[in-house]
């Protein structure tokens, strides 16, 4: 083999051309897999519980330690994370989920079910950090809208296929079996991903500018304002999304319908937000975010809230789906808008704000719902919790965008 003029192989040269497709492909691949298999475990979650004797309030209570730990787990990888760890950082945190999963199925108290669920909350919280930040990193200036697009779209395919397919396990093997094939399916894929992504080389390029590795919670003060925007957002669309993962399957099995019903209209949510997530950007182009911000809430409320007093099962999709392309919408502005606003030097503490939002709502959906619902009702808790949540987070959303257009910008 020819060395070329600075001593290095012609071959390394290629590999490095071909690395950036292959690492993306890999990122992207990595993202649906983990995203199918860790949803359709946890859409069986509930399911689980209430054969094993729980009550709603107590479910409720239980998956909210989901939503905790992984709160907490996305501040600690964001203010501490490294190019260079990103194999390890991925086969400890997705190690620890899916050894939690498996555990979870081999009891039926509900308080080992609440640690379990919170050993993989925080395994899953470091690794969606990870695989946010290494989308942001590779962003381009004025392509935030079409990469986060592209990220999300990806995994919402993913999270359509979960609910379809666990349904249908689950529907045939019962609940412990379809989280443990579901779990199967997140473990291979996160093995795979730890043989094929690479770590990047520790890089001290900012030391050489002049400016100070920043460590700790102190990063999150340079997050953008737009990032505070997509948390928000996030909030509410997690709260509404925590509350149709964890209760429809109940309220619809009252109503007669089976679990595969039930994962098909999931599904048929997830899929269409999966897919007008690709093609977001795209109407951004003709009618800003910003016009678009209030109708989408609006849109995405009251269809949640219908969803509760529906009981013909066809009927149902005609609420499911509108309610998955505004959340996609949604998703992919604020999140575009944030990833827009943001560096290479807050690319991890930005995606941890950002799922940090996700994940409050992860919390406040099943243990605010699970308390509705005992006092009201499952039907009820659907009807007012949309409009309470949409009511109290539009205004701060707006508040916050405001703050981020009239902020001077920094030399």
């Amino acid at each position: 083999m020819v060395a070329m003029g600075d001593g290095t192989d012609p071959a390394e040269h290629l590999d490095e051309s071909r690395a950036p497709l292959r690492t993306k492909a890999t990122l992207y691949g990595l993202i649906f897999v983990l995203s199918l298999g860790e949803g359709g475990a946890r859409f069986l979650a509930p399911v689980y519980l209430a054969e094993n004797g729980s009550t709603v309030g107590s479910i409720g209570l239980s998956l909210s330690a989901f939503g905790v730990a992984s709160l907490v787990s996305r501040f600690f990888i964001g203010s501490i994370s490294r190019a260079s760890t990103v194999r390890r950082t991925i086969a400890c945190s997705a190690t620890a989920s899916a050894i939690a999963l498996v555990v979870i199925t081999t009891t039926t108290s509900t308080a080992a079910f609440t640690v379990l669920i919170g050993i993989h909350g925080a395994g899953w919280g470091v690794l969606a950090t990870v695989l946010l930040t290494l989308v942001i990193s590779g962003n381009k200036r004025g392509k935030a809208a079409s990469v986060i697009g592209f990220y999300v779209g990806v995994e919402g395919l993913g999270r359509a296929g979960a609910p379809a397919l666990a349904g249908l396990i689950g529907g045939s093997i019962g609940p412990a079996g379809g989280i443990r094939v579901m779990t199967i399916i997140f473990a291979v894929a996160a093995f795979i991903g730890v043989v094929l992504v690479r770590d990047s080389p520790q890089r001290a390029k900012s030391n050489d500018a002049g400016t100070s590795i920043r460590m700790g919670l102190g990063r999150f003060r340079f997050v953008p304002l737009a990032a505070w925007v997509a948390a928000l957002t996030g909030f509410y669309l997690n709260t509404t999304n925590a509350v149709l993962n964890t209760f429809f399957p109940l309220l619809g099995i009252s109503l007669g319908f089976t679990l595969s019903q039930v994962g098909a209209l999931a599904g048929s949510r997830s899929l269409v937000s999966a897919l007008i997530r690709f093609v977001a950007s795209k109407a951004f182009d003709r009618i800003s975010f910003r016009v678009q911000l209030i109708p989408l809430f609006a849109l995405n409320a009251i269809s949640a809230t219908l969803i509760g007093t529906v009981v013909v099962y066809p009927l149902q999709f005609l609420l499911w789906m509108p309610n998955g392309a505004s959340r996609g919408v949604l998703r992919v502005g604020s999140m575009a808008e944030a990833t827009e606003d943001s560096n290479e030097d807050n690319a991890s503490s930005t995606a941890a704000l950002i799922g940090a939002g996700y994940d409050g709502g992860r919390i406040v959906g099943p243990a605010l719902g699970g308390i509705v619902a005992s006092w009201i009702g499952l039907s009820a808790m659907f009807v007012t919790m949309p409009i309470f949540f949409v009511s109290l987070i539009v205004p701060l959303a707006l508040w916050a965008r405001r703050g981020s257009e009239t902020k001077p910008e920094t030399a």
